[in-house]
């Protein structure tokens, strides 16, 4: 494969990865050793398929966590707000305790909310990121792969070895 045809695979990688280690190399035919790899084209765009698929399931989690951790944020924000307005008497009763502890346990929460977003948020960027390159791989192959993309995107399958698509007979 031409390296240039793999730059939106590679640039997947790196979103889900960014660290300084995360690279990649087609290399040249020298490099290639004999059972690994596809064995088609067509398996290799059904492997993208899939791991589309895969990072767009992984995404979907992840808005689901933050939609739970924005409501347990708008719970913790209106506990707060309970807690400050709790009346004191003066002589205490043990209110100003009570208090005192529902205000804490209401910040401890908007703490917690906070650092879930800290996580969550990074990660469906990353993930939406390495979705989007994901899907560009078939046009960076070339139009002839994208239209077989799509089938595939769409449940369809391809024949054994997909050779109409690597032109043998």
């Amino acid at each position: 494969m031409d390296p240039a045809a793999a730059t939106s695979l590679a640039a997947a990688v790196r979103a889900l990865d960014p660290g300084p280690g995360t690279s990649y190399d087609a290399g040249s035919r020298q490099d290639r050793q004999h059972g690994r790899g596809y064995r088609s084209d067509g398996e290799f765009l059904e492997a993208v398929s899939g791991a589309e698929g895969d990072v767009r399931d992984r995404l979907r989690e992840v808005q689901q966590l933050q939609e739970r951790a924005a409501a347990a944020m708008a719970a913790a924000q209106a506990a707060l707000n309970a807690a400050y307005a709790m009346p004191v008497k003066d002589p205490c009763d043990g209110c100003h305790g009570a208090k005192e502890a529902a205000i804490q346990d209401a910040l401890r929460r908007i703490s917690l909310c906070e650092a879930a977003a800290g996580i969550l948020n990074p990660l469906a960027q990353r993930l939406q990121d390495a979705l989007a390159r994901l899907q560009q791989v078939p046009e960076d192959l070339g139009e002839v792969y994208q239209l077989v993309y799509e089938f595939i995107r769409k449940g369809g399958k391809l024949p054994a070895y997909a050779r109409w698509i690597e032109g043998g007979c």
